[in-house]
């Protein structure tokens, strides 16, 4: 199975993000930062495999939508695509990432880009009956 070491992000931020995500989670908590899965993409026209390192969040409350226990599995070259969908729209956002400052709201736009969903609104959801999701764009 081909690695895509041309789409693997920098470790440094890989754990910038997790620190983040750790730091203030309330309703989530991180599974695992190393599991290594097989990830279909779409290269060249052609579906491919690669192995790709993936995030793994648990929902350790229930948060509407969300029900307590629900997983989700993120994957690195998706987090990556997201960042480089990011930084080509955001210019304070690539000179973020440039320096190495990423911000909470970054690491939300990031997973949210990821992943399709509003799924981590993890600074207004101090009190879980509080918090509110945005209307997607």
């Amino acid at each position: 199975m081909p690695q895509a070491p041309d789409h693997l992000m920098k470790e440094t931020l890989y754990m910038k993000i997790i620190h983040l995500l750790d730091r203030h989670r309330t309703w989530l908590e991180i599974e695992s930062i190393a599991t290594v899965r097989n990830h279909t993409i779409v290269r060249n026209g052609r579906m491919t495999d690669i192995l790709s390192r993936v995030l793994v969040v648990k929902a350790i409350h229930h948060h509407f939508p969300y029900t307590r226990g629900q997983v989700w599995q993120i994957a690195e070259y998706d987090l990556e695509q997201a960042i480089k969908s990011l930084r080509t729209t955001d210019g304070a956002f690539r000179q973020r990432i440039i320096k190495g400052e990423l911000t909470l709201e970054d690491v939300e736009r990031i997973i949210s880009t990821a992943t399709h969903l509003y799924l981590i609104h993890i600074r207004r959801c101090r009190r879980i009956e509080r918090c509110r999701y945005p209307s997607k764009p």
